[in-house]
């Protein structure tokens, strides 16, 4: 009776804990599943949604004007793309001129916040910042930037 316990009893904890893991493994599943099914719709009906309004809008509208339109909105964001790569470009190069200067470094520009400009001081060896600057570029000023 004790080698039937002593081998029966490891035996069906391991089974115990096979199906456990098997029916958490189904479980997670459908769930996912129904979350996908559940975006699905919820994308569709935005699809639907929006060609709809489209549609709509391209009944109230003559096809010349949406035309133009569209291509005053497509030229109106390049000149913003446009811009917005100057101004990088004049923040780094305010920080090279007013900040000291650091050998075997590369400039970098790391984004926004706010209204100011974020540049980034790196090592070119290692790749590591020394030091970030915000920029004002309507001001022309640089200060150290801190979180």
């Amino acid at each position: 009776m004790r080698r039937v316990i002593k081998i029966g009893f490891p035996i069906l904890c391991v089974a115990v804990i096979g199906g456990t893991f098997i029916l958490l493994n189904k479980t997670t599943e459908r769930i996912s599943r129904n979350n996908l099914k559940e975006e699905d719709t919820f994308e569709n009906t935005i699809v639907e949604n929006t060609i709809e309004e489209n549609k709509e809008a391209s009944e109230n509208t003559p096809t010349n004007e949406t035309t133009s339109n569209n291509s005053d909105i497509i030229a109106t964001q390049e000149k913003a793309k446009e811009l917005e790569i100057a101004n990088k470009a004049k923040a780094i190069e305010l920080v090279k001129q007013y900040a000291p200067p650091m050998t075997n470094c590369n400039y970098t520009n790391e984004g926004m916040t706010g209204e100011y400009y974020l540049v980034a001081i790196r090592e070119n060896d290692t790749n590591i910042v020394k030091i970030y600057y915000s920029v004002d570029i309507v001001n022309e000023k640089i200060q150290i930037y801190t979180k």
